[in-house]
């Protein structure tokens, strides 16, 4: 069966082997190893936001200063329009390297775009080791000015909105995928009634690309356990379930415990999950550690319904060369389920 055939059926429960997915921003590497490759639709118009900081940058203004400042309608936004056809570009271009793959279009969710919008940038140091300076600035501008951050969020949902709608009516595209971090361990960063425009917001990009006919998935970093019952009701999948800290060997085997739990409260909801990131990209743990971990995670959460999957991309200065012996293992390990279930 194709990797496409095999991901479907994972949407439904019932494929025969555990679909992978590294998520390594690479879709050469992710199609030779994996079964689903990402399309990264992260839009041009929105990169200096990260590396020069964002048109609504306290920088080193006041934050009474920068309060009264910020105005949504002082920014040239881009047109929807440039947005979708750079996204149909990426999927073209994406598709031609890694046919008979599962496409996922990947797109950054309004949330953290504002969040962006209100970086500072990175000092050069930042910069070469890609790392992106966050100061939930727009957080703060949720609980003290509600009225002008609102307007920015709707803006960013709205181009995002149409670009998601194109995206999920292309034949190449299998799946959409979501991200919009809006957690930490603790649950939502931003105040109750914003974290609702959140998830009303991530609720209609959800039924814009079910209405096409795709499966959608939320990447969404934290504990968002006190919103699960909604996500489940509303997107096909969830990435990474990031529920607690998995840094260590013992502290993933906790985690896989939790996924447990979550997956009894959770049983239709396909799991993008299972492969800690922390676990790969550190010489100290073994391949055989980082094996029994992906295995606690199947035990724990069940085969039906699971894509084993990163729960980030590499760590700053690591490549996949740095952890393909681990990546390998894992993909041998889901093959020999597969031959022994058959």
């Amino acid at each position: 069966m194709s990797s496409k055939g095999l991901v479907a059926r994972a949407f439904r429960g019932e494929a025969g082997r555990i679909p992978l997915y590294f998520w390594l921003a690479n879709p050469t590497l992710e199609a030779e190893i994996g079964d689903v490759v990402g399309a990264r639709c992260w839009f041009s118009a929105f990169e200096s936001f990260l590396r020069e900081g964002g048109p609504f940058s306290r920088k080193d203004s006041s934050m009474g200063e920068w309060l009264d400042r910020v105005d949504s309608d002082q920014y040239g936004w881009p047109s929807p329009e440039a947005l979708v056809e750079e996204a149909l570009q990426i999927v073209g271009e994406t598709a031609a390297v890694a046919p008979g793959k599962s496409h996922q279009a990947e797109f950054i969710g309004p949330t953290e775009l504002a969040e962006y919008s209100c970086s500072p940038g990175r000092p050069t140091t930042a910069v070469s080791l890609d790392h992106v300076l966050h100061r939930f600035d727009f957080a703060a501008l949720t609980l003290l000015r509600p009225g002008k951050a609102d307007p920015i969020h709707r803006m960013l949902f709205d181009l995002t909105l149409q670009a998601v709608a194109a995206a999920a009516e292309n034949d190449l595209v299998d799946s959409v995928r979501i991200a919009d971090d809006f957690c930490d361990y603790r649950g939502s960063v931003y105040p109750e009634q914003f974290t609702q425009t959140i998830l009303d917001r991530a609720s209609q990009l959800a039924a814009a690309v079910r209405r096409r006919g795709k499966q959608v998935v939320l990447h969404a970093d934290g504990n968002l356990l006190r919103y699960l019952d909604r996500l489940t009701r509303e997107f096909d999948g969830l990435h990474p379930l990031d529920v607690q800290n998995k840094s260590t060997v013992p502290s993933a085997h906790s985690w896989a415990e939790k996924l447990g739990e979550i997956r009894r409260r959770a049983p239709k909801t396909v799991f993008f999950t299972g492969i800690p990131i922390d676990l790969l990209c550190s010489r100290g743990v073994s391949t055989g550690e980082v094996l029994e971990v992906v295995k606690h995670v199947v035990k724990a959460a069940g085969p039906g319904y699971l894509v084993l999957t990163t729960t980030h991309r590499p760590y700053p200065g690591w490549t996949f060369e740095d952890f393909q012996e681990k990546a390998w293992a894992i993909k041998r390990f889901a093959d020999e389920k597969a031959s022994s279930k058959g």
